[in-house]
């Protein structure tokens, strides 16, 4: 972490739905411990400095979070990087564990997230002292706590054990130089405290205004909560704690599997912690990005992150028309829900497999003006309902509830008009569960955290997938007939040949981080 001054940017509707004006931003610096006291002197700006914190979630600009998590997905079986026409190895490179440790967007990933952190920690200080109502102030301080959870999350999945810091200090730099990566045990620790804690005080969805939708509730927490026991193996708590979202009558199915990503639904019956973008030309970057990023170079966008057709091939196996349709575009097909587009220009001879993602896509007659990065009104979804009861099964089935595990994966395979058959056991039971987990979350930034924690015979099943003798290279070096694929070389067809299982279930952690703690801080192996 560099030494920074904390910026706190409130962009407005990032986060939640808050009414503001140009005035509302915050553009200077606030240094030192006389300017925060002067700035935690009212409610309002209490919550205004909340709502800072939720600007880290996605990041402040593209670069800075999501497209770290777009190139995760790159480096699984879903996604090719894509762009074949801009040459970007350090993009690529690490979608084909050909890494680079001093790669900018580990670089940024991590620093935005302890910004986040700091944020949190300046919360947690000050709100305590903030004369202000008890029940807004003990719901930001639920919010703050969620958050920090939120990032420590993604850091200890990213990196491993990561530097715990709790408290805040202005001279952030002496600081940060004392610090040492805690274990992964510890950070764990120190998230489930931060996610019991809010749940003992955040609200329910319901309980919000219309106003505060996308604040974290009881039942955001409660999902991430099941996630971390997920993540940890500690199967029967994370059963139990994704069926206190179920019985909480909170949440529900989208009745049409379209309709999740739809940018005219925010905040829908089934998201349970969403980031919702505006479209505003005065501002810059308080719209959404991956409309662009990931858009086709033949439809004004950048072409990172196509599906595959190994993805495309798993949802004909099923016979999966519905969630096809709505999650990959390929070049020369109709797009579904967009009656304009009957012919979709994928650009195969810059795109790896003329693919686009479906979700992020924004139907032509839907399209602001200016149609362009940070413009984007179509929402984010971080945690949703299908992910919870996909948790439930999983959990269910290794707590050797089978039944229960069926049960919650049929309401998923309903709604998509797929059969279920119930007399599945064993490990058929537990593929046909990781199975719907990619077809029903597909290129939605939950994959690679799917595979490295997922295990056969106590491997990882991302070694049984990546590597010289993984599925997903035989597949595309041996098997594959793909036009797209097979022609446009201009991506290596063998990506993820390089995979080592000593080195690549974690990422690098930044030099830039190891440096500025003059070595306190270590290097993960094999880097």
């Amino acid at each position: 972490m560099k030494k920074t001054f904390l910026f706190i940017v409130i962009i407005c509707t990032v986060g939640m739905n808050v009414n503001c004006s140009k005035e509302e931003f915050l553009d200077q610096p606030l240094r030192g411990r006389q300017q925060l006291d002067d700035f935690f002197s009212t409610p309002e700006n209490a919550v205004l400095f909340v709502n800072g914190i939720y600007n880290k979630v996605n990041g402040e600009s593209w670069f800075q979070a999501n497209f770290p998590r777009q190139i995760n997905e790159m480096a699984t079986d879903d996604q090719w990087s894509g762009n074949t026409i801009q040459p970007r190895p350090d993009i690529t490179g690490i979608a084909a564990y050909n890494v680079f440790a001093g790669s900018t967007y580990f670089n940024l990933f991590w620093e935005n997230h302890y910004i986040g952190i700091t944020r949190a920690n300046i919360s947690l200080e000050r709100i305590p002292n903030v004369d202000i109502d008890d029940e807004l102030k003990n719901r930001l301080i639920a919010e703050a706590s969620f958050l920090r959870a939120f990032f420590y999350f993604d850091l200890v999945r990213s990196f491993g054990g990561v530097p715990i810091v709790t408290t805040y200090n202005e001279l952030l730099e002496p600081e940060i130089r004392d610090k040492t990566r805690a274990s992964v045990d510890e950070v764990y620790a120190l998230i489930e405290e931060d996610l019991t804690k809010a749940i003992s005080v955040l609200p329910l969805r319901s309980e919000y205004a219309a106003s505060d939708l996308g604040r974290a509730t009881k039942g955001a927490a409660q999902t991430l909560l099941a996630k971390v026991f997920l993540t940890r193996e500690r199967w029967a708590e994370a059963q139990a704690m994704a069926l206190n979202v179920v019985q909480s009558g909170e949440y529900t199915l989208e009745p049409e599997f379209e309709n999740i990503y739809s940018v005219d639904n925010p905040h829908g019956v089934e998201s349970i912690f969403e980031i919702q973008y505006i479209n505003d030309p005065q501002f810059t970057d308080i719209g959404g990005q991956l409309s662009t990023t990931n858009g086709s170079r033949g439809d004004q966008g950048w072409g990172w992150g196509v599906p595959t057709s190994h993805l495309e091939n798993a949802f004909l196996s099923e016979g999966d028309s519905i969630r096809l349709r709505s999650t990959i575009i390929k070049h020369g097909d109709p797009v579904y829900g967009d009656p304009d587009v009957t012919e979709f220009d994928g650009e195969p001879s810059e795109n790896k497999s003329g693919r686009t993602n479906r979700k992020y896509y924004i139907p032509l007659a839907k399209r602001p003006e200016p149609y362009q990065r940070g413009q984007h009104p179509l929402s984010y979804i971080h945690l949703r309902y299908a992910d919870v009861l996909l948790m439930h099964a999983e959990a269910a089935y290794f707590s050797n509830d089978e039944n229960t595990a069926k049960s919650s994966l049929k309401l998923i395979r309903d709604r998509v008009e797929l059969d279920t058959n119930m007399s599945l056991t064993g490990t058929a039971l537990r593929d046909a569960i990781w199975k719907e987990r990619r077809l029903e979350l597909a290129l939605e930034q939950h994959r690679l955290f799917d595979l490295r924690r997922q295990k056969v015979n106590g491997i990882s099943r991302l070694a049984t997938i990546m590597g010289e003798n993984g599925s997903f290279v035989k597949y595309n070096t041996e098997e594959s007939t793909d036009p797209f694929e097979t022609t446009n070389l201009g991506e290596a067809q063998d990506k993820g040949i390089l995979f080592d299982i000593n080195v690549h279930l974690l990422w690098p952690i930044p030099p830039a981080e190891i440096q500025l703690s003059q070595g306190n801080i270590t290097q993960n192996p094999g880097y």
